[in-house]
């Protein structure tokens, strides 16, 4: 799944090769607008969503085995996730000074926003939060258009960090100010944080051997309808009408939060499967999933360079292939250091530094 956000971020460092062929350019703009544009953010909110009530309801747990009551409980769950929150956007900022584009700090914003809901898991309030935040995404969708939404900043973090330097770190954080608190209300991250939460202790995601028929059911919906009303879309790109402008919405809005969620479940029909975590492929893919944060944070500082070594030879444009085949590398090259770090028993440096952080804000 991380390799979806490398993939999703490739083209922020890098310019557009004019000379590249016009065909491979198309088939992998299709392909990119298909299952990554829109996805990752669903995808990876959901996941969120499903660690933050994954951890809530440990904390009500052991502080009722406390002695606690309730009440107390869920209050002390909520100041547990908040400080997640407040670390996630700490991790943000610094991340922005390289890349303003990044998602931590939308996601520590929807951490601290949902906290409440989440530990005392208050469900009118969670559907109402989740229908009020598709309701204002697909709003600025259809008035963005498609030239807003599906535009690409080639080179864009490049430009900012190599050319630009101080000036460009500077407007970097200035830009993630604004971009992370908008992200919230105009994408799915937030309904699908919540979607997340609300799957946690169902069975679907813990236990997915019980429920392959039901996970099957949902990558097949959230991936062949999307899909097929895929071919419009691309017909409709360039138009301003009414109907590209609602395809538009369709296609990054309530269609990505159902892509999303069908990759959720082909992963977890993967997980299901009784050789999937023992052979080496597997494990190594466990150890990146515990060291999502690290690997997020390194992948980044891994593209930045690339594309400062590419510079140095002169190579500031790239074709789209080159930039997914740098994608691709750089993810690899992170799996393959997870998994050394799991055969030595060395967590996640992020991992680490947020639960201090953490600890330190609640035990305040």
């Amino acid at each position: 799944m991380l390799l979806l956000i490398a993939t999703a971020n490739a083209h922020y460092w890098f310019r557009q090769d004019p000379n590249a062929s016009e065909v491979a350019e198309t088939l992998v703009s299709g392909l990119l607008h298909l299952l990554v544009d829109g996805r990752a953010y669903p995808l990876f909110a959901l996941l969120l969503g499903f660690g933050l009530a994954t951890i809530a309801r440990e904390s009500v747990r052991e502080s009722l085995a406390a002695g606690l009551d309730r009440e107390q409980a869920e209050r002390r769950a909520t100041a547990l996730l908040r400080g997640r929150g407040l670390g996630l956007l700490a991790f943000g900022a610094v991340h922005a000074l390289v890349f303003a584009q990044g998602i931590l700090g939308a996601y520590g914003l929807i951490t601290v926003l949902v906290a409440g809901i989440v530990a005392a898991r208050r469900r009118r309030a969670g559907l109402l939060l989740a229908a009020l935040g598709c309701a204002l995404s697909t709003s600025f969708l259809v008035v963005a258009g498609p030239e807003a939404v599906l535009a690409r900043s080639h080179g864009l973090a490049a430009q900012a960090l190599f050319d630009e330097r101080l000036a460009g770190v500077a407007a970097n954080l200035a830009i993630w100010t604004v971009t992370s608190p908008a992200t919230v209300l105009t994408s799915m991250a937030l309904p699908s944080a919540l979607l997340g939460a609300w799957l946690a202790g169902r069975g679907l995601i813990e236990q997915p051997h019980r429920y392959r028929r039901e996970l099957a059911g949902v990558v097949l919906v959230g991936l062949v309808v999307p899909t097929a009303v895929f071919p419009m879309l691309w017909l409709s790109v360039g138009g301003t009408g009414v109907p590209a402008r609602v395809l538009i919405a369709w296609h990054q809005g309530l269609a990505g939060l159902l892509a999303g969620t069908a990759l959720l479940a082909l992963v977890a029909l993967f997980a299901a499967h009784r050789s999937a975590g023992t052979g080496a492929l597997g494990r190594a893919l466990a150890a990146t999933g515990r060291r999502s944060l690290s690997v997020y944070l390194a992948q980044t500082v891994l593209l930045a360079l690339a594309a400062g070594a590419l510079r140095v030879r002169g190579v500031e444009a790239l074709s789209s292939v080159w930039q997914l085949t740098v994608a691709a590398v750089i993810w690899s090259i992170a799996v393959l250091v997870c998994s050394l770090m799991e055969r030595r028993g060395v967590r996640g440096p992020a991992e680490r530094a947020l639960r201090r952080l953490v600890a330190a804000g609640v035990g305040r």
